[in-house]
C-alpha cells in the first residue's frame, strides 16, 4: 500500500485511513468542516433526487415518448438494476484506483446521464441514461458519507453514515414538492436541466474542496469481475421481475418466470464461486451466519413495511384523483418528519442497543398504518398528515442505526467484509422496497376484486340503495334530450365506476390493516429480543465492538 501525496503534507499516524479505500482523517478547522458537511448534504440530496424526479415525472415521460406502462417499468428497472449492487464494486475501485478517481467516476457518470437525457429524446437513450444514473447515484451516496465523516470529529464520524444514507431518502418527497414548479409549463426539459445544474454544482463543490487522499491496494482482479457480473446480473433480473410483475401481472407472461429462475441461478453461482476463493469479494460463510441473515431480513422486512408511504398513501391519493399540487403540503410534512427522524436517530444513538431504533420504528409504522384504516372516498391529504409524518419519522429513525450495525459486523471481521455488508444491505433495501411495492400492489388488486364482487351482487333494482342511486343519476338527465336507453347505460356505468373506486378504497383499508399487523409482530419480536439481552446481561454487538476496539489499539 502507498499513501497518495497531498501537496507535500505528511499525515500523522492518527490521521491515517482506517483501511484502503477510505480517505485520511486530518484535523480540519471549523469552517472547513462546515464546508465538508454542506457538500455532503448537496451530494446526498442530489443522489436521491435522481430517482425521485424520475418517479415524479415518469407519467409525463411516458406520454411524451408514447410509452406503454411496461416500457415505463423498464425505465425504473434500468435505474434499480445498477444502483442495487454498484456499492460492492465501488469499494474495490476505491481501493485499487484511489478516492479521487472514484469520486470523478461517480460524478462523471451522473453528468453523462443527465446530458444524455437532455440531448436525445428517445426511449433507448432513456434506458441507457437511467442505468448510468443508477451507477452514479450509488457512488454519490458513498461520496456524501465520506464528506460527512470529514466534517465530523472523533467517535461522531459514525454519524456520517446516518446523514448520508438518511438524507438520500429525501429524494422522493422533495421531488414531489419541486415537480409542480419545474413542470409548470409542461416542459420535461426544465426538469432535466435542473438535474444537470445540481450535478454541476456537485462537481464544482468537490473540485473546490476534494477529499483527503487514501491508501491504495491494487487487488481488483478478473475473478472479482466474474463474480460481480453474475451477482449483479442476478439482482438486476430480480428487480426486473418485481417491477414488471407488478405492472403486467405475475402469471400473464412466461418470461417473468424465466427471469426469476435465471436470477436465482446467477446469484447462487456467484456465491458458489466466491465460496471457493481464499480472498472472496463476497464471503458466503459470513453472509450465511444467523446474525447476518437476521440483519438482512429485518432490514428488508422494515423496508417492505415502509412501502406503506410510497405505495399505500401515494396510491390511495392517486386513486382519489389527487394531483401533485394538492399533495405538496403532505410531502413537505413528510420531509420535516424525516428530518426529525434523522435528528432523533443521532441523538438517541447507542452502539450497544442499535436494535432499539428498529423496535421504535416498527411501533411507529404500526401506529401510522392503523391510523390510516379510517380512510374513505372523501379522504383528502390533510386527513393523513399525522399518520404519514409518523411513518416518515420511523423510516429515517431506523435506517442509520441499521447501516451502522451492518458496518460494525463487517469491520469487526475484516475491512474486506464491507463488500459483503454492502451486498446484504443494498439488496435488502432495494429488493425490500421493490418487493414491498409488488406485494402490496398485488394485495390491493386481489382485495379490490373481492370487494367489487361483493358490491356488484347488489346491482339490482330490488335493493333500495341501488335504486335510489340509479334514480339520482338519471334525474340529472331528465331534460338533457338523451334517450332513455342512453341515460340508463350512462347511469349504470357511473355506478360501476363509483363501486370500483369504493372497492379500491376498501382494499387500501385492508392493506393498512395488514401493514399495521405486520409491524406489530415485528415490534413484539424485536422488543422480546432486546428484553433477552437486558435480562441475560449480554451486550448487543459486544464481541464486534470489542474486536474493533482491539484493532484500533493495535494501530
Amino acid at each position: 500500500m502507498a499513501l497518495l501525496e497531498s501537496n507535500g503534507y505528511v499525515f500523522k499516524p492518527h490521521e491515517m485511513p482506517y483501511m484502503a479505500g477510505s480517505p485520511a482523517s486530518p484535523v480540519h478547522n471549523r469552517s472547513r468542516r462546515i464546508r465538508y458537511m454542506l457538500i455532503g448534504l448537496l451530494l446526498s440530496l442530489n443522489a436521491g433526487l435522481q430517482n425521485g424526479l424520475l418517479l415524479a415525472y415518469l407519467p409525463q415521460l411516458r406520454g411524451e415518448l408514447g410509452l406503454t406502462m411496461e416500457q415505463g417499468g423498464w425505465i425504473q428497472v434500468s435505474y434499480y438494476m445498477t444502483y442495487a449492487c454498484m456499492s460492492i464494486m465501488y469499494f474495490k475501485i476505491r481501493q485499487s484506483f484511489g478516492i479521487s478517481r472514484f469520486v470523478k467516476l461517480s460524478l462523471s457518470l451522473l453528468l453523462i446521464s443527465n446530458l444524455l437525457q437532455i440531448g436525445i429524446n428517445h426511449y433507448s437513450i432513456e434506458l441507457i441514461s437511467r442505468a448510468i444514473s443508477g451507477m452514479g447515484s450509488s457512488g454519490m451516496m458513498v461520496t456524501s458519507i465520506l464528506y460527512f465523516t470529514q466534517g465530523l470529529t472523533g467517535k461522531s464520524k459514525i454519524i456520517g453514515m446516518v446523514l448520508g444514507g438518511g438524507l438520500m431518502q429525501f429524494g422522493i418527497p422533495l421531488a414531489r414538492v419541486l415537480m409542480p414548479s419545474l413542470f409548470a409549463d409542461g416542459e420535461i426539459t426544465h426538469i432535466l436541466i435542473f438535474q444537470s445544474v445540481i450535478t454541476l454544482l456537485c462537481i464544482g463543490s468537490v473540485m473546490a474542496l476534494p477529499l483527503p487522499p487514501g491508501l491504495i491496494s491494487r487487488n481488483l482482479n478478473k475473478n472479482d469481475l466474474v463474480s460481480f457480473s453474475l451477482f449483479a446480473g442476478g439482482i438486476a433480473l430480480l428487480c426486473s421481475f418485481l417491477v414488471q410483475g407488478r405492472i403486467i401481472w405475475w402469471t400473464s407472461e412466461n418470461w417473468l418466470g424465466w427471469i426469476l429462475a435465471i436470477s436465482i441461478v446467477m446469484v447462487s453461482l456467484a456465491l458458489w464461486l466466491e465460496s471457493k476463493r481464499s480472498n472472496p469479494m463476497l464471503d458466503w460463510y459470513w453472509i450465511a451466519r444467523p446474525q447476518i441473515l437476521m440483519f438482512g431480513f429485518l432490514g428488508a422486512f422494515t423496508r417492505v413495511l415502509t412501502s406503506e408511504q410510497t405505495v399505500g398513501a401515494a396510491g390511495l391519493m392517486e386513486t382519489l384523483g389527487m394531483q401533485n399540487e394538492q399533495m405538496t403540503t403532505l410531502y413537505l410534512i413528510v420531509i420535516l418528519a424525516s428530518a426529525l427522524g434523522i435528528i432523533a436517530s443521532i441523538l438517541t444513538l447507542k452502539m450497544t442497543d442499535l436494535r432499539r431504533s428498529i423496535s421504535i420504528a416498527l411501533f411507529g409504522i404500526a401506529v401510522g398504518a392503523f391510523m390510516d384504516t379510517h380512510i374513505g372516498v372523501q379522504t383528502r391529504p390533510e386527513q393523513i398528515y399525522l399518520s404519514q409524518a409518523i411513518i416518515a419519522f420511523s423510516t429515517l429513525y431506523f435506517l442509520g442505526p441499521m447501516m451502522i450495525e451492518g458496518m460494525v459486523r463487517a469491520l469487526s471481521t475484516s475491512p474486506l467484509h464491507v463488500m459483503s455488508y454492502s451486498a446484504v444491505f443494498g439488496v435488502s433495501q432495494t429488493v425490500g422496497g421493490l418487493g414491498g411495492a409488488a406485494i402490496f400492489s398485488a394485495f390491493i388488486t386481489y382485495r379490490t376484486n373481492i370487494h367489487l364482487a361483493d358490491m356488484t351482487q347488489y346491482f339490482s333494482f330490488t335493493y333500495p340503495i341501488f335504486n335510489a342511486s340509479f334514480s339520482q343519476i338519471t334525474n340529472q338527465f331528465l331534460y338533457s334530450g338523451m334517450s332513455t336507453q342512453s341515460v340508463t347505460n350512462f347511469a349504470l356505468q357511473e355506478l360501476i365506476a363509483q363501486s370500483a373506486k369504493e372497492a379500491t378504497v376498501h382494499a387500501y383499508n385492508d392493506l393498512f390493516m395488514l401493514i399495521g399487523m405486520g409491524a406489530t409482530v415485528g415490534f413484539v419480536y424485536t422488543s422480546v429480543n432486546r428484553l433477552y439481552y437486558h435480562l441475560t446481561g449480554k451486550v448487543f454487538l459486544g464481541k464486534e465492538l470489542a474486536a474493533l476496539a482491539n484493532a484500533r489499539n493495535k494501530k
